[in-house]
């Protein structure tokens, strides 16, 4: 029998505390201030853009490990993990143009609408959500097959748009990194052996408080990982609906979830493997790659393939993600 392990990664370490960031923003060769730049918290709705004179500031009352995003079209992204209220000074370096990779091979095993295709149902899903994602810019896309590797490795060179029109979000995503390793020489979906993605996001909230999207993202939310890390983080089991099973048999939570804190963020340890079931039908299976792992106050977990997912929670993909900053 196969098992399909799915890893959803995004970039996350940093600060302990909440936040008011601010700064200005540079070009690093004629050190002048950069209007437009993009400021964000990775995975979040909180950013903006910078004014005339490059500045910005940005607030948040969260706990959170998420990282500050300095982006600018044709300059290479800027990082930052925070510590401390002072204001910054970023300077942005212009990219090199280059051109890019080309890979030739005898034959080409598959179009590159039929890369697009497995790209898309692994990064944004088939659920309803990820099925109505659109991705606005695709050309910035460069898919390459490795036959001898059985792997789909999918770059950028720039960030990408997706519309969600479902849940009522534009996401910018600057993908770092994608793989997808299949069990042959294929890209069917039933012959995936493990999808991973990396990079930062920021969500643009299109239709904040519409009822529909509210119901909505509700129903995506409940059961989802988001939802499962933060109750582990706030101990709540017995306000949600979560059961774990361990062989089979129900056990009790905080057994298998021992948490501590540690300067206003989560430590968890958990050694076995768990079943986990909200609402007697929604199952996902957690399998631990650390003893330990952190939850910040958005929910977000550190190290970010400190945990393997299966079942409900390793099917959602981009297309059923919520800002970290959902609900709070």
């Amino acid at each position: 029998m196969k098992l399909f392990f799915h890893i959803i990664c995004f970039l996350f370490c940093g600060s302990l505390y909440a936040q008011t960031v601010s700064g200005t923003v540079y070009d690093s060769v004629t050190k002048e201030p950069l209007l437009g730049a993009s400021v964000y918290f990775e995975g979040t709705t909180i950013g903006g853009i910078t004014n005339e004179q490059g500045k910005f500031s940005l607030y948040s009352e969260i706990n959170s490990t998420s990282q500050l995003v300095v982006t600018y079209l044709g300059y290479t992204d800027a990082v930052f993990t925070l510590s401390g209220n002072k204001p910054l000074t970023i300077y942005l370096t212009p990219k090199e143009e280059s051109l890019d990779e080309v890979v030739v091979t005898a034959t080409s095993l598959f179009t590159r609408e039929e890369l697009l295709a497995a790209f898309r149902t692994q990064f944004l899903g088939t659920t309803k959500a990820g099925q109505s994602c659109e991705i606005l810019n695709e050309d910035a896309l460069r898919l390459y097959y490795n036959a001898s590797k059985k792997q789909l490795t999918v770059k950028a060179n720039e960030v990408l748009r997706i519309k969600n029109p479902y849940l009522g979000y534009e996401i910018r995503f600057r993908l770092y990194d994608c793989k997808i390793s299949y069990f042959s020489t294929s890209i069917k979906s039933y012959d995936v052996q493990q999808s991973y993605y990396a990079g930062t996001s920021f969500f643009v909230d299109e239709k904040k408080d519409v009822r529909k999207y509210k119901k909505r993202r509700e129903e995506v939310y409940e059961g989802s990982s988001l939802h499962f890390m933060r109750t582990v983080a706030t101990e709540q089991w017995d306000e949600e609906d979560f059961v774990i099973y361990k062989k089979g048999l129900p056990v009790y939570p905080k057994t298998h979830f021992v948490v501590s804190d540690t300067l206003g963020i989560k430590k968890v340890q958990l050694t076995n493997p768990v079943t986990v079931l909200y609402d007697k039908k929604k199952r996902s299976e957690v399998r631990p790659k650390y003893t330990h792992y952190t939850i910040d106050g958005f929910g977000n977990f550190y190290p970010p393939d400190a945990l393997i997912f299966s079942g409900l929670m390793g099917q959602q993909r981009l297309g059923d993600a919520l800002p970290l900053d959902y609900g709070l």
